[in-house]
This record gives C-alpha cells, structure tokens and sequence, in this order.
C-alpha cells in the first residue's frame, strides 16, 4: 500500500480550526511516525495492526480522532487504555489556550508517543521543551521517534506530579496530557507569574469526561474558567483504586420517587456540574433492570454511601450521605440559576493544594471547596 502522507498530514492540518502557526506545525509533523504499528481504535476489543490492515490504520492515524496507543499499562494486549495520541482537534486546542510564542518554555506532562512533544518543538524550539513521562519503555520509544525526525527536546522519565523539575528553572507554560483530580501545587510553582497551565481535570475520580481547565498563574495561586469539556486518561499517580461501588448487593436504607426519569438528572448535561457543586461521586448503569432498562448508579468517593437510579421515578439510597438528595439540591439550584454550562465555571488552585471551583466569578460568586483526591466534607452547600 502507498499512501501520500505528506497529502494526509496536510489535509488534517487544513482541517484544524485553530491559528496559523499551529496548523502549520500540523502540516509539518508527520503523525504516522509516532504511532506504533498496533493500536487500539476504541480503545477496547481487539487491536488494529498496520501489518496486516495498513489502509485502516493509515486512515486511523489521520482522522481526528484519538489512537489507543497502549492498554494495561502495556503488561497485556486486553485492558483499559492506558496511553494515547490524544484528538488532534484537542491537541491544538490545548497548545492554542496554552498561549505559547516562539522562545516560549514549555514543560509537558505526558509524552507519550512524543507526537505532541513535537509540535511544540515546531512552535517554541526544541530547546524549549521539557517533556515529562512516567512510563520508562514510553519514554524511550518517544526519544528514538523524535531522534529519527531531527527533535531534540528534554525527554525526562518521572512522575510529572512531583517537584523534581525546578532544576529546569521557570516555564512559560505547562500542557498537561492526562486529567487529574488535584491540580498538582509543582506546576503553579514552576511556572512564571503571568504563566498558564492547560490541564484536563475531573471534579472527581472515575468519571467518565471530565473538563479542560486554563489557570493563568499569580503569585501563589492559579485560577481561571473552564474551556469546555475532555476526556483525557488519569494521571497514573492520582487513578482511582476505590474499588467497586458502594451499592453491590446493599439493600436501600430510604426509598424515594422522582417525577420523571432520575437517570436524567445525573447523567445529563448537567452532570459535571452537579458533581463539581455537590460530589464527590462516582456515576454508571448496570443492566440488571427486571424490565430490560439499565438504573444508573452513584457510588461516593468519600464514604460508603451510595444511590440507584431507576426509570420508572424509584430512587434507593444508603449510607451516611444521602447521594441523589445532594444532587437533586444542586440540579434544583443549578436549574433556577438558569442552567449555566460549564465554561461559566472556572477553578482556583494554591499552591498548598487547596482548589474550589467557582461560577461566574472568582472572587464573587458561590464557590465550592474541591481538595481533589480527599473528602469535601459534611457541607457542600454553595458558599456565597
């Protein structure tokens, strides 16, 4: 098979709705040489190998989609996946909110195949550029892709959560590749006052999207609003190991009825909201319905309380919180305040650690206190 790459790289750069300069750094960077040639399309099920389907794969690689690139944290061929090339629509968005400039300095986290690592040597130079990666085999495979193409950027093997990078000096930037629950406090360190930091982040483990937080730093916080929503692999060091939900097998402390499908409620659009306003908790469906319909489940992070959410209205509930009535409370609230999207939400996080998220206003309006892995507490009420 003979396929004209330099034709596909530019046609997924054209379709990129971004600015000049990163379209162009698109244009440039050949993906198909940071891929490997077994991959995983959606991520589960059996892999895609170029051996033996090479139209597939070359057309995978350049559709703006995300490529599975490892699962289980490469120990097997079947699991959940555990390193990407991530949508290179995101990609751009990311580097783009980023606000990065040739010269600027910029410390990623999450190399990966290093295909990202790339694009910002194409911006910035390659001198420029801290890659970080926790994944030793990772790490080297992306030092012998980038090698082979002429980049040259400081490959580092560690946690990118940790302080162990202020020997680099500050950085303009920190693009993150993964989601994480706690904003680690390292990255508001090192970067410059008037510095960003671009990160996926999840109001709370194990969900299944998450949002793509902008947090311009000063002084020792960092803060800014929502950029829209992501879905992005957790950071290895912050990834849920709760186990499995608080309600298998619990028989309902308090049975209740909604007018409607409560299923809607929290899997809906307001479904990060609501867990940024009132969670921590994790949310899913089980098909165990004695009428063929699936309930949807919530599961606290924080305690063993738990809630099932079926679609004839009926609500089970147990444990010492009382999951649906905070996330009817907030679904009510969220409601009267008109239904704001997430991008009305912003997030504020010192360097101590400590993060809220805010509507409207950071220093104004109600917030809610996210100490990300940890507990939120016995309030979750709305702090005006």
């Amino acid at each position: 098979m003979s396929v004209d790459w330099a034709r596909a790289r530019a046609t997924l750069a054209a379709s990129l709705d971004t600015t000049p300069d990163i379209k162009a750094a698109f244009g440039r960077v050949p993906r198909h040489a940071f891929i490997p040639d077994r991959v995983w399309p959606a991520g589960l099920g059996p892999p895609l190998d170029r051996g033996s389907e090479p139209e597939r794969w070359a057309d995978l690689v350049y559709a703006d989609e995300a490529v599975v690139t490892q699962v289980a944290d490469g120990r097997s061929d079947i699991g959940l996946p555990s390193s990407s090339s991530s949508m290179p629509t995101m990609m751009a968005r990311m580097i783009e909110a980023a606000d990065l400039r040739p010269g600027s300095r910029v410390l990623e986290i999450g190399t990966g195949t290093g295909y990202n690592a790339a694009l910002l040597c194409e911006l910035v130079g390659q001198e420029n550029v801290v890659t970080v990666e926790v994944d030793p085999g990772l790490a080297a495979q992306a030092r012998r892709r980038l090698d082979a193409l002429g980049y040259a950027p400081t490959v580092v093997v560690g946690d990118g959560a940790a302080a162990a990078w202020a020997g680099f000096g500050k950085f303009d930037a920190v693009i993150a590749t993964c989601s994480v629950v706690a904003v680690p406090p390292a990255w508001i360190a090192q970067v410059r006052t008037g510095g960003i930091v671009v990160t996926p982040w999840a109001p709370a483990p194990d969900l299944p999207s998450g949002l793509l937080a902008r947090l311009v730093v000063g002084g020792d916080r960092a803060g800014g609003r929502f950029c829209g929503t992501s879905s992005f692999m957790r950071l290895r060091s912050q990834r849920w190991a709760g186990g499995a939900p608080h309600d298998l097998d619990a028989e309902a402390e308090s049975v209740s009825r909604w007018e409607g499908d409560p299923r809607d409620v929290v899997l809906g659009d307001a479904c990060l909201q609501l867990v940024m306003m009132a969670g921590p908790w994790r949310l899913g469906l089980r098909w165990a319905d004695a009428a063929g319909e699936p309930w949807a489940w919530m599961s606290a992070t924080d305690s063993p309380s738990w809630a099932r959410l079926h679609h004839d209205g009926r609500i089970e509930q147990g444990g010492p919180r009382r999951l649906w009535d905070e996330a009817e409370a907030a679904f009510r609230w969220w409601t009267a305040r008109g239904r704001p999207p997430v991008t009305d939400y912003g997030l504020t996080v010192d360097t101590d650690g400590r993060q809220r998220v805010w509507l409207d206003n950071p220093d104004g309006g109600p917030w809610w206190p996210h100490p990300g892995t940890g507990a939120l507490g016995a309030d979750h009420r709305a702090r005006t």
